[in-house]
């Protein structure tokens, strides 16, 4: 902002300079310099987003400054009228520019405005999003999986109390426990993915380890992770919403990237968090070189990074591969010593 000052108010001297040096190089040399000025004033304003007060400020100096050369012209025995016209529209072009000013400081104001009540909205979806997962992951746990095991438990003793000639029926009950047991184990695994439980209980790192153990599991995907500097426990809201960046990465690795190996990684530094998620599959659509890369997952992730007030970045090197980077701050006293682990498989 300073620079473009400086360099609005150097490049309105040298015009001053060349209109002392050559007040009649051109016979309506004064005249173009008002529309010079003019010029220089709204492209200070709409480049450099000058506000009506320091547009004013400069077009006083620029008035200002033409009046004294036009006086010392005057001086020398040129004719004034030529100057006197010229400061005139060089006096309404600075009032046109400090018009435009307020106008594009009140749509910019607006604007600002209205990207704040979107960022606000954004992050309270985010906090009720994660809430109503938080009370489904519970109910499945706990309602519904109860309920499960309590069939589960009926079928096992029809099972047994089934007389030895009902042998066809006794198969049958076997079957719908082993199905009512499947059933079972595939519902707390989806309780886990919409909240896990170990996210509440023991933080971040040990959340991390264990969903990495499971993704490998699931998609035969090998894994590194490591965290450097990391706190025991980290803000609820920076925990969460570091965790589904990963876990929204990991689903874009298995689904997109035919990977065979992936690391995460998390390095805490003074007031900064930097998470970074790179495989070594096939990277990004040659399309998306040139424009953003875009999808639900990524704008959701990008939310997030926004909503906590950081960065994120989405790459591919020439030899394949796509890596994540994002970077939050975090408080300082985010509580418990640092810590640095390493998982490998």
């Amino acid at each position: 902002d300073g620079l473009g000052l400086l360099f609005a108010l150097g490049l309105a001297s040298n015009l001053l300079l060349y209109v002392y040096l050559l007040p009649y190089a051109v016979p309506t040399y004064p005249s173009l310099m008002s529309s010079a000025f003019t010029t220089l004033l709204i492209a200070g304003v709409v480049l450099f987003s000058w506000s009506a007060r320091r547009t004013t400020l400069v077009g006083v100096l620029i008035c200002a400054g033409f009046a004294l050369v036009g006086a010392k012209l005057g001086q020398q025995g040129l004719p004034m009228a030529p100057f006197v016209s010229t400061l005139c529209w060089v006096a309404i072009g600075a009032a046109l520019a400090v018009a435009c000013a307020r106008v594009l400081g009140r749509f910019r104001t607006g604007l600002i405005q209205r990207q704040d009540e979107l960022a606000a909205l954004s992050t309270r979806l985010i906090s009720v999003q994660e809430e109503q997962l938080r009370r489904l992951s519970r109910e499945l746990h706990d309602e519904l999986g109860q309920s499960l095991t309590a069939v589960s438990s009926y079928l096992w003793l029809l099972e047994r109390k089934l007389p030895p000639d009902l042998g066809e029926l006794r198969t049958r009950a076997g079957e719908a426990r082993h199905l009512v047991a499947k059933t079972l184990g595939e519902m707390r695994e989806l309780s886990q993915l919409l909240r896990p439980p170990g996210l509440d209980l023991y933080g971040l790192a040990g959340s991390l380890e264990a969903h990495l153990e499971a993704f490998r599991g699931r998609h035969q995907i090998a894994t590194k992770y490591t965290a450097e500097g990391l706190p025991e426990r980290l803000p609820e809201e920076i925990e969460t919403a570091v965790y589904r960046i990963i876990q929204e990465a990991l689903t874009n690795v298995a689904r997109h990237a035919h990977a065979k190996r992936v690391w995460v990684g998390l390095t805490a530094r003074g007031d900064e968090l930097r998470l970074e998620v790179r495989d070594d599959g096939v990277g990004l659509p040659a399309d998306n070189g040139a424009s953003r890369p875009s999808g639900i997952g990524l704008i959701g992730i990008r939310e997030r990074v926004r909503a906590l007030g950081g960065t994120v970045s989405l790459s591919s090197g020439p030899g394949g591969g796509a890596c994540l980077r994002a970077s939050v701050p975090m408080p300082r006293e985010g509580g418990g010593a640092p810590t640095a682990s390493g998982a490998n498989s």
